[in-house]
């Protein structure tokens, strides 16, 4: 589900008169309010009949480098509101005890007004995209302003230059009659760093730093169907990431014995699924308790999701069965064994788990960096790549060759 873009815009005359016509119907009087209202129509345009994902929070929307336009809070709430009062749009508010997100959809109403003012999605740009965005640790919903450092106008040129490239492909998601259901354009891939109370000099851009595009939200059987520039695609993981990563920052290398994973005890192989939780747990969590509490607050809620895999159910029930036979800490004690060049890595609380997940980030943009400068296109799922099914061999290649790079220390970012 798409959030509110607010880095769409349009110039064209007819955009901005049909606009104004339609303020003075939903009888909205501030010019601050007209801004909101072509903000949220051009979102509604290039998201038709799609719930998209907005804010209604008061305190305001984002900071200055996220929000370009500066609309306010309160004239996206009263446009939102006109244009629900009037039959335009259906908004579902949200609640803040529920953990339930406000959308808004469009009606038959709106989809009718569009197409007779002549409304399209080649009316619409993108501007000023926010490539390198930074968020509080406490808050995941809005960004924080930042002073620029030479490691993030490098950054935002690289992603901007792979936004370029996508936007200059053409993506497209098939529904399963292989009918065009989505067409990806006007792109702004970001990376989205996390700021913590404490960290070091100059030290912003060291946590996090992941991609979320909007292909991350399908599931896997659906990404299936994406075809780039007409062609079909495959989607690879790379291998062990979250540990490889850590083993190519602290030795140079990925792990080099055989699967990483991979964890014998009296002899008894131990289910993979409980080996790589603990493991990815043990990243942000501070002791073999906490990450056991979180690893089975996973299972149970995986598996209590509504519509949950038979994979999610089975996986929650050999978890329940299999740490009655053998207790998480000695898990724990053989993987930590197992793995003695990173094991101080291990457990040292959230703040250095966001650092992980940073160098396993940055080997993952790498790779793309690579790929953008061979101008071929990849889409990105966290620690997996989609690319056309041609690539895939040199994908694998990039993937096993490609090292971590520490970019936040050269003095040139050529």
């Amino acid at each position: 589900m798409p959030k509110l873009n607010l880095f769409l815009n349009s110039n064209n005359s007819h955009i901005s008169d049909s606009c104004e016509l339609l303020r003075k119907e939903i009888a909205l009087i501030r010019k601050e309010q007209t801004k909101a209202l072509k903000l949220l129509l051009c979102n509604l345009c290039i998201h038709p009949n799609q719930s998209i994902r907005v804010s209604r929070r008061r305190e305001g929307i984002t900071s200055k480098r996220g929000n370009p336009l500066s609309v306010g809070s309160r004239s996206i709430i009263s446009s939102l509101d006109a244009l629900n009062a009037h039959g335009y749009i259906i908004q579902d508010i949200g609640s803040k005890l529920e953990n339930k997100q406000t959308t808004i959809i469009t009606t038959p109403k709106l989809i009718e007004w569009l197409h007779t003012n002549s409304w399209t999605e080649d009316d619409i740009e993108v501007f000023d995209g926010q490539y390198v965005k930074l968020r509080l640790n406490e808050d995941k919903r809005s960004s924080i302003d930042y002073e620029d450092t030479d490691y993030s106008r490098w950054l935002s040129g690289k992603l901007e230059d792979y936004s370029n490239l996508l936007n200059s492909s053409s993506l497209h998601l098939m529904d399963e009659n292989d009918n065009l259901e989505k067409e990806y354009k006007n792109l702004t891939i970001a990376r989205a760093f996390i700021k913590h109370k404490r960290h070091p000099i100059n030290g912003e851009f060291l946590f996090g730093g992941r991609m979320a595009p909007p292909w991350v939200n399908l599931s896997k059987e659906a990404r299936k169907r994406i075809i780039i520039n007409g062609e079909p695609t495959v989607e690879l993981d790379r291998p062990a990431s979250h540990i490889n990563a850590m083993y190519e920052v602290v030795t140079g290398k990925p792990y080099q014995d055989g699967y990483p994973y991979e964890l014998f005890i009296n002899d008894s192989l131990v289910p993979k699924h409980i080996v790589k939780n603990l493991a990815s747990f043990m990243q942000g969590s501070k002791s073999p308790l906490g990450t056991a509490i979180s690893v089975g607050n996973h299972y149970k809620r995986e598996a209590a999701k509504p519509g949950a895999a038979a994979k999610d159910t089975f996986q929650y029930e050999q978890w329940l069965s299999y740490k009655k036979k053998v207790s998480t800490s000695i898990i724990i004690d053989s993987f930590l064994t197992k793995h003695s060049l990173v094991k101080d890595y291990y457990m040292r609380g959230k703040q250095y788990g966001d650092r992980i997940q940073c160098w396993e980030s940055d080997i993952v943009f790498e790779v793309v960096i690579e790929l953008v400068k061979r101008r071929i296109p990849v889409l990105t799922v966290y620690d997996s790549f989609i690319i056309q099914l041609r690539y895939s061999r040199l994908l694998n290649e990039l993937m096993e060759d490609v090292k971590f790079t520490n970019r936040r220390r050269l003095e040139s970012l050529a």
